[in-house]
C-alpha cells in the first residue's frame, strides 16, 4: 500500500499578490461545478445545484439552459441535488453527455445518459436513459463527482451513504457501492430502453457480486476530483473528513484509502483493531480542522496554456472559509481567502481554471504577471502569434496557422481600411477586424463562426487604438483623436470612456505597462523622443527613448508580466528595449532598411519576440526568444504585415 503523507499546516496570511479572481458568470442559483464539452467549440457548462445545466458562450457572461432536470432531482437537503456532469470524450460527434443526480423519489443516487440535440447546443430531455442507480442509506455524503477517462471509461465518486462515521461500514464492504470510486463503460447504443454497461477487465473485484464495478475503496466523501490532463493521467480526490482531517488522496486501482478506519492518516478508533497504516493508501497530503475549515473541495493540477500557476501543481480549496490553496508537491501555499463558499473548482478547454461559489458566482482564475489576453494576433487559439498580412488592393487577409501550418484567407475590407484585429467576442482567439477611416467604421469578423459584425465609433482624423482597457479578456474599440487629444474607449462592459492625454503629433503606443491585466492610454511623441503612458495603476508616467523615425514596438520581451517600452529604428534595422523591471535597456541589430516591424509571441513563451516583414523578397524574419531566428516566405510586395505598428491611410 501507498503510505506517503504530508502533515500538512495550512498556511495562512496575505494571498498570492499575482493571482486574482476575474468575474465570469453571477447570477446563478447554487452553482456547484464547470465544465467544458471538450469539442473545441470553448463553451463552457454551469452545473446547478436545483437541476438546470446552464451554458454560456464563448465571449459571453451569460448563461442560456442547456438542460432542466429540476423535475426529477431531488431538491431536500444541503448535499442532494444535481451534483456531477460529464460530456462523452466523443460528444462532438455522438451528443451523448452524463449526468449524476440524486432522485426527487427516495434520494437515491442515478448515473443517466442523455444526448443533445440542435447541433449539440442543447440536451433532449426526452433522451434520458439511466445506466446505474444506487440506493443512499442517509440524505448526505452523495459523492457527485463523474468524469471520463480514455475512449470510454466513466469513473463515479461515491460517498459512504451518509450520517457519520460511516455507522453500516459501506466504505470497507466490497459488496457495497458505497464509499467507492467507480469505473464503468457505458454502452454508447441509439437503442430505446435502458442503457447498459461492461467494467474493464482489470477492475480489482471483478468476478464479486455486486462489486464489479468498484475501482477503489474506502473513501468517506469525494466530493469533487479530478484527472490530470498531462502525461500521467493521474486521479486526484478531495475526500471530505469527518470532523478532524480533510485529505487528498492520488486514487490508484485497486486503492483502499482507510475510512472509516482512518481518517486521513488518523486512527478513528471505529475499528481499532484494523488500525494498521500498511494495510491502507494514506493522503499524499492533508490539513485539520482549524480555524474554521470543514470541507475540502477538490480541485486540479494545474495544466494551462497561460502560465496561471506552475505547471503541475494542485489547486484546491475549503468550502466553509472560502480558502484556497496551490500544492507543489511538498507544500501548500495560501492563494486567497475569499468571501465564497467554495462548491468546485472547473477547468476549460485550455487548462484554465475557475472558482465556483454556491453564492451565485463562477470566477477565472488569472495571473496578473501571465501575458496579459491573448497572445497578440493569435487566430487559432493556441497562444501563438501567427504570421498574417492584409492586401490593401484587394482587401484580402492571409494568416499562416502556427497551430498546424496551414494558411487561411478571407475576403474581407477594402484598399484603404486599417487593419484592427483583435479579441472583441472574448472567445481567445483574435477576430480579423479594420477600421474604415472614410465612414469611422469597425468591421469584425468573427472567429468562432466566420461572420462579421460592424457598428460607427470615432470621427474623421481619428487614428485605431483598440486594447483590452478594463481587462475583462475582451478587445476594446478606441480612438486617439489628434486635433483634441482626446481617446475614446467604447468598453465591451457597456460605456464609452473618455481621457484627454497626449498632443496633436502623438502616436498611440497602446500596451500593458504595469502588468495589471489591462492595456494602458500611450504614445510616442516623436519630435522629442517621449513616451507617455496613462497608467490604470499608477498614473503617468514618461521616458526619454527614441529618435524621431523610430516605430513603436512596445511587448513584453523580458518576459516579467509587463509591457516594455520598445522601438524598432529603420534607419539601421536596430531595436532598442527599455526594460520594465529595472528601466535599463538593451538593443540587438534585427532586420534591413526597408523591413516593417512586427512583434508578437510566435513561439508561445509568454514573451514578446522581434519580427519583421521584408517586402521586396516577402519573407518574415522572426527571432523567437526560445527557438532563434526563424524565416516564413508569406505574403506580396504592398501587404501589411497585421501585427504591426500602425499604418498612416
Amino acid at each position: 500500500m501507498i503510505s506517503v503523507v504530508a502533515l500538512l499546516a495550512v498556511a495562512v496570511g496575505a494571498q498570492i499578490p499575482e493571482i486574482q479572481r476575474q468575474s465570469y458568470l453571477s447570477g446563478l442559483s447554487r452553482p456547484v461545478f464547470i465544465t467544458h464539452a471538450g469539442d473545441g467549440s470553448n463553451r463552457m457548462f454551469v452545473v446547478q445545484q436545483r437541476g438546470l445545466i446552464r451554458v454560456a458562450q464563448p465571449g459571453q457572461n451569460t448563461t442560456t439552459t442547456f438542460l432542466d432536470l429540476s423535475g426529477v432531482v431531488s431538491l431536500s437537503g444541503n448535499e442532494r441535488g444535481l451534483l456531477g456532469l460529464a460530456f462523452h470524450p466523443d460528444f462532438e460527434n455522438n451528443g451523448f453527455f452524463f449526468v449524476n443526480y440524486t432522485r426527487n423519489t427516495d434520494g437515491a443516487t442515478v448515473i443517466a445518459r442523455y444526448k443533445a440535440m440542435n447541433n449539440n447546443t442543447v440536451g433532449d430531455p426526452n433522451s434520458a436513459q439511466p445506466i446505474i442507480t444506487i440506493t443512499q442509506d442517509f440524505s448526505n455524503h452523495n459523492g457527485g463527482h463523474i468524469a471520463f477517462k480514455g475512449e470510454n471509461d466513466l469513473y463515479i465518486g461515491m460517498g459512504d451513504g451518509g450520517s457519520g462515521d460511516d455507522p453500516l461500514n459501506r466504505a470497507q464492504d466490497i459488496n457495497s457501492l458505497l464509499g467507492k470510486m467507480l469505473r464503468i463503460r457505458p454502452s454508447l447504443s441509439e437503442s430505446v430502453g435502458k442503457v447498459t454497461y461492461t467494467v474493464p477487465s482489470d477492475n480489482p473485484y471483478v468476478g464479486v457480486a455486486g462489486a464489479d464495478e468498484i475501482f477503489a475503496i474506502g473513501l468517506r466523501n469525494p466530493y469533487r476530483w479530478s484527472f490530470d490532463r498531462g502525461g500521467s493521467n493521474q486521479l486526484w480526490a478531495g475526500d471530505v473528513g469527518q470532523n478532524a482531517i480533510e485529505e487528498v488522496d492520488v486514487v490508484i486501482n485497486g486503492g483502499n484509502y482507510g475510512w472509516r478506519v482512518y481518517e486521513a492518516n488518523q486512527c478513528t478508533n471505529n475499528d481499532p483493531g484494523l488500525c494498521n497504516p500498511g494495510n491502507y493508501d494514506m493522503p499524499v497530503f492533508q490539513y485539520s480542522q482549524s480555524a474554521g475549515r470543514c470541507s475540502i473541495t477538490g480541485g486540479y493540477v494545474y495544466r494551462g496554456n497561460r502560465g496561471t500557476f506552475q505547471d503541475g501543481s494542485y489547486i484546491y480549496g475549503d468550502y466553509c472559509t472560502g480558502e484556497y490553496w496551490i500544492w507543489d508537491g511538498a507544500n501548500s501555499t495560501l492563494i486567497e481567502n475569499t468571501p465564497r463558499n467554495i462548491s468546485g473548482f472547473g477547468e476549460d478547454e485550455r487548462g484554465e481554471l475557475y472558482l465556483v461559489s454556491l453564492n451565485g458566482t463562477v470566477e477565472k482564475i488569472i495571473n496578473s504577471n501571465s501575458p496579459s489576453g491573448i497572445a497578440p494576433f493569435d487566430f487559432d487559439g493556441d497562444f501563438r502569434t501567427d504570421v498574417s498580412i492584409f492586401r490593401p488592393g484587394v482587401g484580402e487577409w492571409w494568416y499562416l496557422r502556427s497551430s498546424d501550418g496551414g494558411n487561411a484567407a478571407f475576403q474581407f475590407g477594402s484598399d484603404t481600411d486599417i487593419p484592427v484585429p483583435g479579441d472583441y467576442t472574448g472567445d481567445e482567439k483574435a477576430d480579423i477586424a479594420f477600421f474604415r477611416p472614410s465612414t469611422n467604421e469597425w468591421f469584425v469578423l468573427r472567429s468562432e463562426d466566420q461572420s462579421f459584425f460592424s457598428f460607427p465609433f470615432g470621427a474623421s482624423g481619428d487614428i485605431p487604438a483598440p486594447g483590452d482597457y478594463d481587462g475583462d479578456g475582451f478587445t476594446d474599440p478606441a480612438v486617439f483623436r489628434p486635433s483634441t487629444t482626446t481617446w475614446f474607449i467604447q468598453n465591451s462592459s457597456g460605456g464609452t470612456t473618455i481621457e484627454t492625454f497626449g498632443a496633436t503629433e502623438d502616436r498611440p503606443a497602446v500596451a500593458d505597462y504595469d502588468g495589471d491585466g489591462k492595456d494602458d492610454i500611450a504614445i510616442f511623441r516623436p519630435s522629442v523622443s517621449e513616451w507617455w503612458q496613462l497608467r490604470s495603476q499608477e498614473g503617468v508616467v514618461a521616458y526619454q527613448f527614441g529618435s524621431t523615425g523610430d516605430m513603436t514596438v512596445p511587448g513584453d520581451y523580458t518576459g516579467d508580466g509587463k509591457d516594455d517600452v520598445a522601438f524598432f529604428r529603420p534607419t539601421s534595422g536596430e531595436w532598442f528595449v527599455l526594460r520594465s523591471e529595472d528601466n535599463s535597456f538593451f538593443s540587438f541589430p534585427f532586420g534591413a532598411v526597408s523591413d516593417i516591424p512586427a512583434p508578437g509571441d510566435y513561439d508561445g513563451d509568454g514573451k514578446a519576440d522581434a519580427a519583421v516583414f521584408r517586402p521586396s523578397t516577402n519573407v518574415w524574419f522572426v527571432n523567437g526568444s526560445t527557438s532563434g531566428v526563424e524565416i516564413q516566405g508569406f505574403g506580396s510586395p504592398g501587404d501589411i504585415p497585421v501585427p504591426s505598428v500602425y499604418v498612416e491611410p
